[in-house]
């Protein structure tokens, strides 16, 4: 028996269909078990890797000029101090941090960034304590957007002497 797919889900369906993203891409599994080690991958993690649940962002496909939005899933603990999350691309780099209050502490952080010009993304999510850095997460996107040389306008010669009727 095959899945269902609600009408508010088909044009995301096409449009994953459409630009070859595989299906996997879209599950928001946990930060210490991706469900598709190429569509999100760990580059780094600590040994105390659980305290940050999972890093997730939308849209999943992105063209330049769009807004990323960045939710990270925290474990409260009475040793975390501090939440950092960096953007970096090869011409953009977007940087901040949440203060944390331990056990009192938000278990959902969620960053907004504006503007992202094309390019392959890391997202790095790093939870600091007292003692250092607890946990750190790193996920890759890409942003897709036309070439710079494409964007000029194509120059065609002009005739000496124009169509039709001439005074």
């Amino acid at each position: 028996m095959g899945t269902r797919i609600s009408a508010s889900m088909r044009p995301l369906v096409v449009l994953v269909l459409f630009l070859g993203i595989p299906l996997s891409a879209l599950a928001q599994a946990p930060a210490s078990a991706p469900v598709d080690p190429v569509a999100a991958p760990v580059v780094a993690e600590t040994t105390d890797s659980k305290l940050i649940q999972s890093v997730t962002f939308s849209p999943v496909v992105a063209f330049a000029g769009a807004d990323l939005r960045v939710i990270v899933r925290v474990t409260p603990d009475a040793g975390n101090r501090r939440l950092q999350l960096s953007v970096d691309a090869p011409t953009f780099y977007a940087s901040t941090e949440r203060q944390l209050d331990g056990v009192e502490g938000a278990r959902a952080h969620t960053f907004a960034v504006h503007q992202l010009p094309a390019g392959d993304y890391q997202i790095v999510a790093t939870l600091e304590g007292s003692s250092g850095i607890r946990s750190r997460v790193t996920r890759s996107f890409k942003v897709m957007g036309e070439d710079e040389t494409a964007l000029e306008p194509d120059v065609r010669p002009t005739r000496g002497r124009r169509r039709g009727r001439s005074d």
